[in-house]
């Protein structure tokens, strides 16, 4: 077994560099179970972290841990709990099932900490939406040792406050807007439940919502990738001058002269396919028709088929990790998270930052392609270092944890950026994923 999986797949990196040489390799390392970190050896290695010195037999671990939960109390069954040590399945990353992590967290008497890392590198999904009642009592129970009882306390004391006396104070005297990291800064500030409450009740309007610098986010990458509108009815007008030359018998190879102007105003995704059209096509003006020609360049369809060559989703294949397939962009995906009213109140958490990877990797990788990124005194290493550093922050921004190369889904992108063309590899590799 291997028991340092950050430092092993880190490592595992750098092995994979040539679409020709090395994807079939990145696929295999990708499918086996062997690789990366699963629920049950997570959470047999939290055990060991918390002084558990029974035997490592399934069953004596399994009857631990839900004599552990039993006392919160919690109605987590017995077979439930027997099926995670056996690998059997893992709690699903969804809404439904964080309540579930945070028992665990509690049952273990985790700190802050080591939950962070129960989360990123077991559960694979976001730690503390500090933005609903439960998960910021609970960010506070654990930063201070409390108790699963003296949680739920606190919730339903929130909860049950009715609109007199603290109530609808809000933020005054200038506080900032309610940000999910300002809440999660002002609730580390506390130092009794009392404090909490009292935050808690008196803005309570203002935890019916959260989300919203992720879809903030998420819609200045799409309108990178995109353009605008004024944009798209350029691409048309282009496409239509083309298609007249071409049905009109004229040999037409080259597209018209594009005016710096206009040329800025396209998205990403244009600019890619005009840099294809000229550098790798005998034809741009027939090599632009038929990758745009019928499309339309803002739908979600088109930059899902530009970024991922499908708009499915990833196949239900049992031998692609649950944490890739699961929540991996498609088009309902794509689509929920960009409506603001769904997202607003979404706890599909996984769904939200997988988007974000996904714009962001091609965002970094495309402006590096086309010359908008000036990388020419930038040696591949440090490259690769920076597209890290962007992420994160941006991940940051939102609320979510960094990549994380121990998380399936953030190697393939991590994988891809380590390789001679990120784009092309990353294009590539998903095509492997997917069923012919």
């Amino acid at each position: 077994m291997n028991n340092n999986y950050t430092l092993f797949n880190r490592q595992s990196l750098q092995n994979y560099f040539s679409i020709d040489e090395d994807l079939e390799d990145a696929v295999d390392f990708l499918k086996s179970p062997a690789s990366f970190r699963s629920f049950d050896l997570g959470l047999k290695e939290l055990l060991r972290k918390k002084g558990y010195t029974g035997s490592e037999e399934n069953g004596e671990m399994a009857d631990y841990l839900y004599a552990k939960l039993k006392a919160l109390p919690s109605d987590i069954e017995r077979e439930t709990v027997y099926a995670w040590f056996a690998g059997k399945h893992r709690p699903k990353i969804e809404a439904g099932s964080r309540r579930r992590i945070y028992e665990i967290c509690f049952a273990l008497q985790l700190d802050y900490e080591e939950t962070l890392w129960f989360f990123h590198h077991v559960y694979y999904d976001r730690a503390f939406n500090c933005h609903t009642v439960d998960e910021a009592v609970f960010y506070y129970a654990l930063l201070h040792g409390n108790t699963w009882r003296e949680a739920l306390n606190v919730i339903n004391a929130v909860e049950n406050a009715n609109d007199d006396g603290l109530a609808g104070k809000g933020t005054d005297d200038g506080e900032p807007p309610f940000y999910t990291q300002y809440v999660q800064c002002k609730i580390s500030d506390f130092s009794s439940t009392w404090e909490l409450e009292e935050f808690l009740i008196a803005n309570r309007d203002s935890f019916h919502s959260w989300n919203s610098t992720a879809l903030n986010v998420i819609n200045e990458l799409m309108r990178e990738l995109t353009g605008d509108e004024d944009a798209k009815l350029k691409i048309d007008n282009l496409k239509r001058t083309l298609s007249r030359r071409i049905s009109s018998g004229n040999a037409v190879k080259d597209l018209p002269l594009i005016s710096k102007k206009d040329y800025d105003s396209f998205g990403l995704l244009i600019k890619e396919i005009l840099f294809d059209a000229q550098n790798s096509a005998d034809s741009p003006a027939e090599y632009l028709l038929e990758t745009i020609g019928g499309k339309n360049i803002r739908a979600n369809t088109f930059v899902l088929d530009r970024l991922l060559c499908t708009v499915s989703g990833m196949p239900k294949n049992i031998d692609i990790p649950y944490v890739v397939r699961n929540n991996f962009p498609g088009k309902k995906v794509m689509s929920d998270v960009l409506d603001a009213t769904k997202i607003s109140t979404s706890k599909s958490y996984d769904s939200i930052r997988k988007m974000i990877v996904l714009l962001d990797f091609y965002a970094f990788w495309a402006c590096i392609k086309v010359g908008i990124s000036d990388v020419s005194d930038i040696d591949k290493s440090t490259l690769y270092e920076i597209y890290q550093e962007e992420a994160d922050s941006r991940l940051k921004l939102c609320g979510y944890e960094n990549l994380y190369a121990g998380n399936p889904y953030d190697w393939i992108f991590l994988c891809a950026s380590h390789s001679e063309d990120p784009l092309a590899f990353f294009r590539a590799y998903i095509a492997d994923l997917l069923p012919e």
